[in-house]
């Protein structure tokens, strides 16, 4: 039962949970949505929300935060262009929601569809060349 607690845990061990917060981050900034279990979409909600509050202070200590979640330096620029896009709007938090959408089939677990709160420009065909450019200006 979890009466009384307040944290989002999966508790499949430290190396597996590790995994599947990169599996979820990188999925959810490639489409933009993911449809998952309510515990696992709280889970990456808190998740995105403080990646996004890192990417904005971008730095080169950021990034080495921000890396092994995206594997690769563009995907971590992508990232941050989202973030920026994102702060745009003028608001600092609430960048995801979570949309209930009832039990699943099978088990009857709770489902979750978490989405971006605004449309959020494609970047994922963003060169890094172009990425580096709007960087420096």
């Amino acid at each position: 039962m979890k009466h009384k607690i307040s944290k989002f845990k999966i508790t499949s061990g430290t190396d597996a949970n590790q995994m599947l917060e990169k599996k979820l981050v990188r999925n959810f900034v490639e489409h933009g949505y993911m449809t998952t279990t309510i515990t696992k979409a709280s889970y990456l909600k808190s998740l995105i929300e403080s990646l996004v509050a890192r990417a904005l202070k971008y730095s080169e200590a950021k990034k080495n935060i921000l890396l092994p979640f995206f594997g690769t330096e563009k995907s971590v620029l992508v990232f941050v262009e989202i973030a920026k896009q994102r702060a745009k709007d003028g608001i600092p938090s609430g960048v995801v929601r979570i949309l209930k959408l009832g039990e699943r089939m099978g088990d009857a677990a709770p489902m979750a569809k978490i989405t971006w709160t605004h449309e959020i420009v494609n970047l994922t065909k963003v060169t890094k060349k172009e990425v580096v450019a709007k960087k420096t200006k």
